[in-house]
């Protein structure tokens, strides 16, 4: 749901909790076949893409999110060669895992007009599309990760919050396809939501983990314009998380760092509770 009054743009995710940005301007807007893409232009964050009159990034705070869910995996990775990322056409991620010296990024996104959109909307991210190293698939990431072609080192899964259509994508069903696509000590990290507002639901995710891979684990960063400024991540995989520490960190990152690390794993004494 979507408002906007007095050039603020109002976003509510949670019935008890609302997100207001002031903006400039309305940039783009559309309704394509999966969902309402908008575009508004702001003096303090920059450009911001909204799906479904949800904010999804900014040119401001999105390195908090995207370096977060990439670097961390491929780090944790002794090789990681062929990555997958499911969703995020924005191209945010696909730029951050280009970073590395992988030699084939496959984006499995289902709308090809998110892809177009921000391709000439946000120059920042430098169209990460063009790297000889990109495949960009155009289809439903659970009919892809069916496919033989579907064997990855490391697989991100880039989604959109857990509503309508994106709700298969939070299923012990999604989670064991993605499961499955992986190489030998491959990875697996998922956007996982809110550790206030989404107890259960990542309650849920992580005992799926629990009976898909050995070595599961939570951690989050930081995103203002996200629900409660923060977001978490589900990392599955049956490799620890830790043997990234002490690589080469990529030079380009402005967020992630060594000791960032570390502390996005520590968790508050009620999440460790719930989970673990």
């Amino acid at each position: 749901m979507t408002e906007t009054t007095n050039q603020w743009i109002t976003e509510q995710l949670h019935p008890f909790y609302r997100t207001g940005l002031n903006y400039t301007e309305i940039l783009h807007e559309e309704q394509t076949p999966y969902q309402h893409i908008q575009v508004i232009q702001t003096e303090f964050f920059g450009r911001v893409l909204l799906l479904d009159g949800i904010i999804q990034l900014t040119e401001l705070d999105n390195m908090g999110y995207h370096e977060m869910m990439t670097h961390v995996p491929l780090l944790a990775h002794d090789n990681p060669k062929r990555v997958l990322i499911v969703g995020g056409g924005d191209g945010g991620a696909l730029r951050q895992v280009l970073y590395h010296p992988v030699e084939e990024a496959v984006l499995c996104e289902i709308d090809q007009r998110v892809v177009d959109v921000c391709i000439e909307f946000f120059p920042c991210f430098n169209n990460p599309f063009k790297d000889s190293r990109a495949k960009l698939v155009v289809q439903d990431a659970f009919e892809y990760l069916k496919s033989p072609d579907a064997k990855f080192d490391v697989i991100m899964s880039d989604t959109t919050d857990p509503r309508g259509a994106a709700e298969k994508l939070f299923t012990d069903t999604f989670y064991e396809l993605m499961v499955s696509a992986l190489n030998p000590n491959g990875v697996v990290v998922t956007q996982c939501e809110q550790m206030y507002f989404d107890k259960k639901l990542i309650q849920r995710m992580m005992n799926i983990a629990k009976k898909l891979v050995q070595k599961p684990a939570y951690y989050y960063t930081l995103v203002p314009t996200y629900p409660g400024g923060e977001i978490g991540f589900l990392y599955m995989s049956n490799s620890d998380w830790r043997k990234g520490i002490g690589k080469p960190y990529p030079k380009e990152a402005r967020y992630f760092n060594p000791e960032i690390h570390v502390a996005a794993f520590a968790l508050p004494q009620f999440l460790k509770e719930l989970l673990f």
